[in-house]
Formats: C-alpha cells, sequence, structure tokens
C-alpha cells in the first residue's frame, strides 16, 4: 500500500496484479471505502495493474484540508491517483456516488483515461422538491445522522448477502457526518450527461431492482446497459464473479482500442 499526495491531503493506494492490459482505477461509492472491491480487485487483476483508494476524508485517506468534497475537488483527486501510480490512460470504474466522481473526472480529462464504466451508479437529483430537500437535510443532522444513514442503506440492503451487509454498515459506521452528508450534497448540482464529454468506451450496470428516475441510466439512456439480478445496490459484494465478468468483457473491449489506436 502507498500514501500519495491527493489535492488536500493524503490518499491511501493500493495496488494489485500486473500485466500489459488497460490498467484500472476503481472508485468506490459513498460510505464505502478501497475495501468494497476487495473481491472484485483480484479478480481483474491476473493480466493489469489493478488500484484502489480511499477517497478524501473516507477510509484511511485524510480529511480535505481545504474543506472541498465537490465533485471537481473529487475528480482531482482521481487524477493525482492515477499519475502518482504511473498509470497510463487507465480505465475507471466506479460506483454509486464513485459513478458520478468518474464521470466527473473523464469529462473533465477526456484524454488521460480509456474508458469509464458505472456501477448502479448515481443519476440527477436536481429535480427533488425543495420541502424534501429540506426535510432530509434535517434528517441528517448532527443529532440525527447516524439513524438516517443507517436506515438509508438497509433500504438498499435488500437482497443483500449477510457478508455484504455487515461490510457495507462497517465502513458506513466508520465515515464522518461531515464526509457523508458533502458527498451527497455535491450530487445536487451535478449532470451525468458530463460523460458525453468523453470519447472513450462507456458501459452502465445497473441493479434490476434499483433502476429507476434517479439511476444513471435515466440521465444518459444512450449508454449501453447491463442489468444485474437479485443483489443489493453492491453487486460487486453480492456477486463479485459476475461483476468481474462484466468488467472484464468491457476491459478486453478497451484493451482492443488501445491496441488498434
Amino acid at each position: 500500500m502507498d500514501w500519495i499526495a491527493g489535492g488536500a491531503g493524503r490518499l491511501r493506494v493500493e495496488t494489485l496484479g500486473g500485466g500489459p492490459g488497460t490498467p484500472v482505477l476503481l472508485v468506490h461509492g459513498g460510505g464505502g471505502d478501497r475495501t468494497h472491491w476487495h473481491a472484485v480487485g483480484p479478480l481483474l487483476a491476473t493480466d493489469r495493474n489493478v488500484v484502489t483508494f480511499d477517497q478524501r476524508g473516507y477510509g484511511e485517506s485524510d480529511a480535505p484540508a481545504d474543506g472541498r468534497r465537490d465533485l471537481v475537488a473529487m475528480a482531482g483527486d482521481v487524477l493525482a491517483v492515477a499519475e502518482a501510480m504511473h498509470l497510463e490512460r487507465p480505465a475507471l470504474v466506479g460506483h454509486s456516488y464513485g459513478g458520478a466522481v468518474v464521470a466527473e473526472t473523464v469529462g473533465r480529462f477526456p484524454d488521460r483515461f480509456s474508458g469509464a464504466l458505472f456501477l448502479d451508479a448515481a443519476g440527477s437529483i436536481a429535480g427533488i422538491p425543495p420541502a424534501e430537500l429540506a426535510d432530509w437535510r434535517a434528517s441528517v443532522a448532527p443529532e440525527r445522522f447516524r439513524g438516517t444513514a443507517r436506515a438509508w442503506f438497509e433500504q438498499i440492503l435488500h437482497d443483500a448477502r449477510p457478508e455484504t451487509r455487515q461490510h457495507v454498515l462497517s465502513t458506513l459506521g466508520l465515515t464522518a457526518r461531515e464526509t457523508f452528508v458533502a458527498s451527497m450534497e455535491s450530487l445536487l448540482p451535478y449532470d451525468p450527461t458530463v460523460v458525453r464529454r468523453f470519447p472513450g468506451p462507456k458501459q452502465l450496470v445497473t441493479v434490476r431492482g434499483l433502476d429507476g428516475p434517479l439511476a444513471m441510466r435515466a440521465a444518459v439512456p444512450e449508454l449501453p446497459n447491463v442489468f444485474v439480478e437479485d443483489t443489493s445496490h453492491w453487486p460487486h459484494l453480492d456477486q463479485p464473479a459476475e461483476i468481474a465478468g462484466i468488467v472484464r468483457r468491457f476491459l478486453a473491449d478497451v484493451d482492443r482500442r488501445r491496441a488498434t489506436g
């Protein structure tokens, strides 16, 4: 494991594998950390470098010295990890909130990455009525945050394996309120169509039971999509072999394009 300098503090980074394939950088979701990739990472690392990291304020990484947790700052950290680990135009995989980070990253730095896969990624929440938004903000006040966050995660852990549920609730419990709330607030102005600026291969993976108007698929319907069934919002923990297979097929296409491009 390594420490690298992010935009506003140290970031904890871990590397697996090696080989000629396009390197992959995995970006975890809100309330998580790099350990959410512990089952999928080794399955991808048989022929390429696979890098995971804790986003600012998550896991072992420093809380940002400048207080910034917006998507622009998060995208800058992704680029910093890629450069510090000497990854030549890696592919990105982002889960949930991490999918928004990936979209912002490839939209801002399209020539620095080779592909982008979005795993049950966040879509647009711009249409949330002001009254609902006010209720949500009240529900994550310091005295209510832990109960609210756990109740929300319990809903989207429906169909989760017991091991998944334990893992996800554990990392949620270790996440500072300021980090989690700021991450969710950063999604309010987020426009998933920023990913259209990226000309490289893109792929959605959507949990069918969670598909709907807030999913990335609704915001960018032209993107190729694969549904996964009978899983929670964390399919990479529930069904790592299936998710690794989907990602590997996507990466095979990325590898071909790099070889001919």
